[in-house]
């Protein structure tokens, strides 16, 4: 393929759940627009669409996550009884590791390196080698929804606890520009293409989440996690919005910090309220506010 002007990029991904399908349309409108992505880093989500990517199996990928309904998402769900996190996620990354196959990640044709979290010594991981599906395992754990996950004897959790938006691991590459993905943006106005706040909004429920939510409320009443409702008018929490909303909070703070210690040559930013971090159903949608992102960034860079 023919690159822009002559020229490679780096392209970090950063963190933010389901925003992060974003990536998937960013990465088409940089080919789309004769960018050659020449290594990429990633944490959590992006590790995962920037692995997918280097495996040349992202088109797959998407097929796949923009057929997911709110309701079929639950047969993925195993919950971790006494674990570290409420899943595992083993049924969820046994059926991804289908679609993407064996890889290690030194062995792929594009550079990659996924960020995760030793959270034992708390540090920022850098894996460059090994197996792909372990270090997308591992930069996915987000703390209290996953368990961690054990790389080389070290149990890792979310890449974007520590750098959501992994710009530093890029800085050595070989290529021309850096380009950062940011899913923590401005919030888009209302009336715009973003048709729904991160924050949840109470809905008439199909009656099998009615039942899932039932079961849900007995386990967190089982083992004392209920939340006690102050009879407030605002929205209702569960204990997985918290862990998000807040995880979201913090990864949104820490990215401007490095942001503004390294700052890329373009920075692509995807509002933060395109769509709340669990709602991988809206993939199509998030997908599509990707490219509007890209599209409206290299407008501004290509003006100068």
């Amino acid at each position: 393929m023919d690159t822009k002007n002559g020229k490679t990029i780096s392209l970090a991904l950063g963190s933010g759940g389901a925003r992060g399908l974003a990536h998937i349309g960013v990465i088409r409108t940089l080919e789309r627009e004769g960018w050659q992505i020449g290594a990429i880093s990633g944490s959590s989500i992006g590790a995962l669409i920037g692995g997918f990517y280097a495996a040349g199996k992202l088109d797959d990928y998407a097929e796949w996550v923009q057929e997911i309904t709110e309701f079929n998402v639950l047969r993925y769900l195993d919950i971790a009884w006494g674990g570290a996190g409420m899943l595992k996620g083993e049924m969820l990354m046994e059926t991804l590791q289908e679609f993407v196959g064996r890889h290690r990640i030194e062995d792929l044709p594009i550079p990659l390196t996924i960020v995760a979290t030793d959270v034992l010594t708390r540090k920022e991981i850098w894996l460059h080698r090994g197996d792909l599906f372990d270090a997308i395992r591992a930069s996915i754990a987000v703390p209290m929804i996953f368990t961690p996950h054990t790389v080389n004897g070290r149990p890792l959790l979310d890449g974007g606890i520590l750098n959501p938006v992994p710009i530093a691991p890029t800085l050595q590459d070989p290529t021309d520009a850096i380009f950062a993905v940011s899913l923590a943006g401005v919030p888009k106005k209302p009336g715009g293409s973003s048709r729904r706040s991160h924050v949840p909004v109470e809905k008439p429920k199909h009656r099998y989440h009615k039942a899932i939510e039932a079961f849900i409320d007995q386990l967190q009443d089982k083992l004392g996690l209920s939340d006690d409702r102050d009879g407030s008018d605002g929205p209702s929490l569960s204990i997985t919005d918290t862990a998000l909303l807040s995880l979201d909070a913090m990864q949104a703070s820490i990215g401007r910090c490095m942001l503004a210690a390294y700052p890329p040559d373009l920075l692509i930013e995807v509002p933060i309220n395109t769509c709340g971090a669990h709602e991988f159903y809206r993939a199509a949608e998030v997908i599509r506010a990707g490219e509007e992102s890209t599209e409206r960034a290299l407008e501004r860079f290509e003006r100068g």
